[in-house]
């Protein structure tokens, strides 16, 4: 079990450090940001390493910065830069580069690092949370389709995010050369993968087959249209995340523990279009239950 860190960034910091990827490497290249490091082969030495940011996190505040971007996906690579620049036996070669041929810009390269086995990798990161959608045709009776998972804005889903990591931005890693006029000491990628993290959110009541490579989580998540939340049992107490705040669950001293009818309360005040994530009051962090609550019209289709 995790500690129960002070500081939200070093919070979200092992989350992203210890939680699992979304998917296995059936569906495209996937790597471990962290694969071989001692950091992997001795967590201990990691969560020594947290510690010592939580007691002092000036320097994790540094290496953060104070980015104008508050969107999830913009922390979330934010967070992997400084914990891949904090780890002993990685280095940040590149990140967010961008490739152009003259005034044409074909992309950017979220990373360029040289990895503990010293191999230079271009990863792709994303934070995710896709929403099963069971009306939607599956793949065949064991796995259900990519694109029948659909984010929170409904212009997202998983087949769509696959599709242009496969098609478009991991084959930029092949065109550094060609196309990186500004960085041209850089060495060329061993390899080109993706490492996508956040959640994959069954229905409440109405469940369908897992993605094809789908990594089950311990712990169960689920989402619900709003009015469902009269469904859960009176008994049952939840936390409520901050709006995309989606990363490590709250402490129970740190948000409010809420029943049904207050998490249908707060859902109402949070207006049309805007998911409210909940996790289970009194589990681990990292292993915590979830439910994304959306408003009764989702997917404004």
């Amino acid at each position: 079990m995790l500690p129960v860190f002070a500081h939200a960034s070093v919070r979200d910091m092992a989350w992203i450090a210890f939680s699992p990827a979304l998917l296995d490497d059936q569906l495209l290249p996937m790597r471990d940001p962290l694969r071989g490091s001692v950091w992997r082969d001795d967590p201990e030495q990691l969560l020594h390493a947290l510690a010592l940011l939580d007691e002092d996190p000036a320097t994790l505040e540094a290496l953060l910065g104070d980015s104008p971007d508050r969107r999830l996906g913009n922390y979330y690579e934010r967070l992997w830069h400084a914990l891949l620049t904090l780890a002993p036996d990685t280095r940040i070669l590149a990140h967010n580069l961008a490739l152009r041929d003259g005034a044409h810009t074909y992309g950017e390269l979220d990373l360029i690092i040289q990895a503990a086995d010293s191999a230079i990798v271009h990863l792709e990161l994303a934070i995710k949370f896709y929403l099963a959608r069971p009306e939607l045709p599956l793949a065949s009776g064991q796995t259900s389709d990519p694109a029948s998972w659909w984010g929170v804005d409904p212009r997202d889903n998983l087949a769509n995010k696959l599709k242009r990591l496969r098609e478009h931005q991991l084959p930029l890693g092949g065109r550094l050369a060609e196309l990186a006029t500004t960085h041209r000491a850089l060495p060329l990628p061993d390899c080109s993968a993706a490492w996508l993290q956040g959640g994959l959110f069954q229905p409440l009541h109405n469940p369908v087959p897992p993605v094809l490579g789908q990594i089950i989580t311990a712990a169960p998540y689920h989402w619900c249209h709003r009015h469902e939340l009269v469904s859960l049992d009176v008994e049952e107490r939840w936390l409520p995340m901050a709006h995309k705040a989606w990363l490590m669950p709250p402490a129970a001293s740190e948000a409010p523990v809420l029943g049904p009818s207050e998490m249908r309360a707060r859902s109402d005040r949070s207006g049309n279009k805007r998911a409210v994530m909940f996790c289970r009051a009194g589990q681990a962090l990292l292993e915590s239950e979830r439910l994304l609550c959306v408003d009764d019209v989702w997917p404004h289709d």
